[in-house]
């Protein structure tokens, strides 16, 4: 306790390096949330429907307008800018609510003997109470931990990346034992309740291993002194010109992810052998992990802005390959590694950029509005992801798509090809191109050795 009251009076002397072991433990939050984020949202629907037997439709209505509750994520946001606790910003909701977190997820995935209108209501409380409102109150401080355990650029790159690969282990792994738990478990509602008993506490003791074994060093200005009122943080945002770089970046790369919905259907229809999904989408991701996994030395030498950029121009290169034969899964399987491993680099360090955004908001208006950005940029990321699987409903239905059928019509051959290689390649070139007129971390240095006079002047 003595160590965090030293980092809060001299912010300056106590920002050391970050320790192998604390950026681990600061990485392992995300695999935690991936224990719940990952199964939940891959087999809620199928758990709603065949296990607990609503009808589709009134599992696509609580979906629907569970969407309300997403606007809940800038104001936590607020709300954890204003957090005072000897535990520093963010540290505090993961001790607070890794417990809940646990448990909700538990009653999310349990079948209640009730009628159909009591299911209904019971999946909608606890599916939000989980998903929309719990998950997002540990989600947005932890973000938002990574720009107040170090100011040091550097390290902050190492931590996302640690996040980024934990979380795609996490997500990998998750996936892949899901099924076989429920089977081992007996199968049935009570082999998913178990299941879940499994995540949750997974989730919980990762978590609680996170708060443990970080530490907020980075004391801002406007921490010492009155709260910041809402109206002038929003201003701050609003100023802030690389807010809306970034938060455009963020929007391609979830549309993105929203478009690998489409995969099936491309599986299916051009490659005409649907049991590639699962072996082509865990290609992807671990060729994602490995990418990650050696991005560290590029941006370490280029910089995040320009080791993302190279990135890119191997994705791009990687979803350019798959137009020479569209129905080869040899190529298919090449292109698609190739993406994931070129845009490594930019997932692995985008939480590290929106921290540097942060940075570039206190040292320009002179507001730390860290939960803010990040609780903003969490809304952004599940609005551009639904947007993208909404884009493979929209088009699917206006080219005629007929569900079960053996023989698609050339109308929706072509729009299965649209979602699959040209919406894709447009969406990197568009990224691209915001990399490329994005300039914060030439400017950098400056304003980090700013922000770190004004605190050493307000101690």
């Amino acid at each position: 306790m003595k160590t965090e009251a030293a980092a809060i009076a001299h912010p300056i002397l106590a920002e050391s390096r970050v320790g192998i072991g604390e950026k681990f433990s600061y990485g392992v939050g995300s695999f935690a949330e991936q224990m719940v984020f990952n199964p939940a949202t891959m087999f809620i629907v199928f758990f709603y429907t065949d296990v607990v037997g609503l009808a589709a439709a009134t599992v696509g209505a609580i979906l629907l307008f569970s969407r309300v509750f997403d606007l809940l994520n800038p104001i936590l946001g607020l709300v954890v800018d204003r957090t005072r606790s000897r535990y520093g910003n963010g540290r505090p909701w993961l001790l607070w609510l890794a417990v809940p977190l646990g448990l909700s997820t538990v009653l999310m995935f349990t079948s209640p003997a009730l009628g159909p209108v009591g299911k209904a209501i019971y999946a909608f409380i606890t599916y939000n109470l989980a998903l929309e409102i719990i998950f997002p109150a540990i989600d947005v401080p932890y973000s938002a931990m990574l720009c107040l355990i170090t100011s040091d650029e550097h390290e902050r790159t190492v931590l996302s990346l640690f996040r980024m690969v934990l979380q795609n282990v996490g997500g990998l792994l998750s996936f892949a034992v899901t099924l076989a738990m429920v089977k081992y478990f007996g199968g049935g509602a009570l082999g998913w309740s178990r299941s879940f008993m499994c995540f949750g506490a997974l989730a919980t003791v990762f978590l609680l291993v996170c708060f443990a074994g970080t530490r907020e060093r980075v004391a801002p200005v406007s921490r010492q002194e009155a709260p910041v009122s809402v109206k002038r943080a929003l201003s701050s945002v609003l100023k802030n010109k690389y807010c809306l770089q970034i938060a455009l970046l963020l929007i391609g790369v979830f549309m993105l992810l929203g478009l690998i919905s489409s995969n099936i259907y491309y599986c299916r229809s051009i490659l005409k052998n649907v049991e590639i999904m699962g072996p082509l989408m865990s290609a992807y991701q671990v060729s994602v992990i490995v990418g990650m996994i050696c991005a560290g030395p590029l941006v370490t030498r280029l910089g995040k802005r320009n080791g993302s950029l190279w990135g890119l121009a191997v994705a791009v290169a990687g979803q350019a390959i798959m137009f020479a034969a569209p129905a080869s899964i040899t190529l298919i399987y090449v292109g698609t590694i190739l993406k994931g491993f070129g845009l490594a680099p930019m997932m692995g360090t985008l939480f590290a950029m929106v921290s540097d955004v942060v940075d570039y908001g206190e040292w320009n208006s002179g507001v730390h509005a860290a939960g803010l950005i990040y609780g903003a940029m969490a809304l952004g990321a599940k609005v551009a992801i639904g947007l993208g699987n909404a884009l493979v409903g929209f088009i699917l239905g206006l080219s005629g798509y007929v569900a079960g059928a053996v023989v698609q019509s050339p109308a929706t051959i072509l729009a299965i090809k649209v979602m699959f290689l040209h919406l894709p390649l447009f969406l990197l070139l568009i990224m691209g191109l915001i990399l490329f007129v994005y300039d914060l971390d030439r400017r950098y240095p400056v304003i980090a050795a700013g922000l770190k006079a004004r605190r050493l002047a307000a101690n």
